[in-house]
């Protein structure tokens, strides 16, 4: 009987220490356009494809650019527990070039996978 709770306790240690953790897929995202032409103060729309768990966005404005100097701040898109996304809008207060950028994100507890894409954003008068 001794025997057979060694065993048993050897067989449980070793079928518990070959867990394989699990890496998330590559999100498939992609933005519909290269480039695209706003109106300063008028709401625009990003179109992409795609169903990735998290869409953060960086505007390419002061404060909001992405991996830039100092302290920039992203607009949160899309959450894991929401609804697939095909268009995300956008209001730009003053009239310039940007490089906007989508990072686009599938996570789970053992780690995260992201794609990034940038867009050229022209905005008029």
């Amino acid at each position: 009987m001794k025997y057979l709770l060694i065993i048993c306790s050897v067989l449980l240690l070793a079928t518990g220490a070959c867990k394989k953790e699990v890496m998330p897929d590559a999100p498939a995202f992609a933005l519909k356009a290269t480039a695209i032409t706003f109106k300063a103060g008028v709401e625009g729309a990003f179109t992409f494809e795609g169903n990735p768990g998290i869409i953060s966005f960086y505007s390419g404005e002061a404060g909001h650019v992405y991996k830039g100097d100092g302290i920039n701040k992203s607009v949160a898109v899309k959450g894991n527990s929401e609804a697939r996304l095909e268009k995300f809008t956008y209001t730009y207060a003053e009239k310039g070039t940007y490089k906007a950028y989508f990072i686009a994100q599938n996570t789970n507890i053992y780690g995260s996978r992201e794609v990034v894409r940038q867009i050229d954003v022209t905005v008029t008068d």
